[in-house]
């Protein structure tokens, strides 16, 4: 096992257990911001304050976090001026393993399909069997040698 697998597999361990963290948490309705000023039943003013901006300016910035708008530079500063603390995680939308796995078997049958169609009118068809074992075989290569194209469009090889 070389040294770039071992660091590889720490990696996905560390993006994966990050992602069970958090996949559950979703935004309330009002914002992370709204919602805790209201939980700590915190005067806008003293939020105002100890971020040295003005009244309006927090429902921008809140407003702006719903929205989607908001930098994360402002939403710390302005979690910390209510003694919050950010935390910030870009997680994938399953385990790593499997959209690596996902993603070996789309190429391999997209390669195959189009070997297949040459076959076939060359009439040297494939049984279902033969296919699905050349899938998994293909797929197999695919992930062991992470082609510079792997994680593109299945249509750009």
């Amino acid at each position: 096992m070389s040294i770039k697998y071992i660091v590889i597999k720490q990696y996905q361990e560390i993006i994966d257990a990050a992602a069970k963290q958090v996949s559950k948490l979703k935004m309330p309705p009002e914002g992370w911001l709204r919602t805790n000023r209201k939980a700590l039943q915190m005067p806008a003013k003293i939020i105002m304050n100890n971020a040295g901006i003005k009244s309006s300016e927090l429902y921008r910035i809140e407003k702006a976090e719903v929205d989607g708008t908001l930098t994360l530079n402002k939403l710390r500063d302005t979690a910390h001026a209510m003694g919050c603390d950010l935390h910030y995680a870009i997680v994938p939308k399953d385990e790593i393993k499997n959209l690596i796995k996902n993603k070996a078997r789309l190429h391999a049958l997209t390669l195959l399909k189009n070997a297949s169609v040459h076959m076939q009118l060359e009439e040297q068809g494939t049984t279902k069997a033969q296919i699905e074992s050349q899938v998994d075989e293909l797929s197999n290569k695919l992930i062991k040698e992470m082609p510079e194209w792997f994680l593109g469009e299945t249509n750009d090889h």
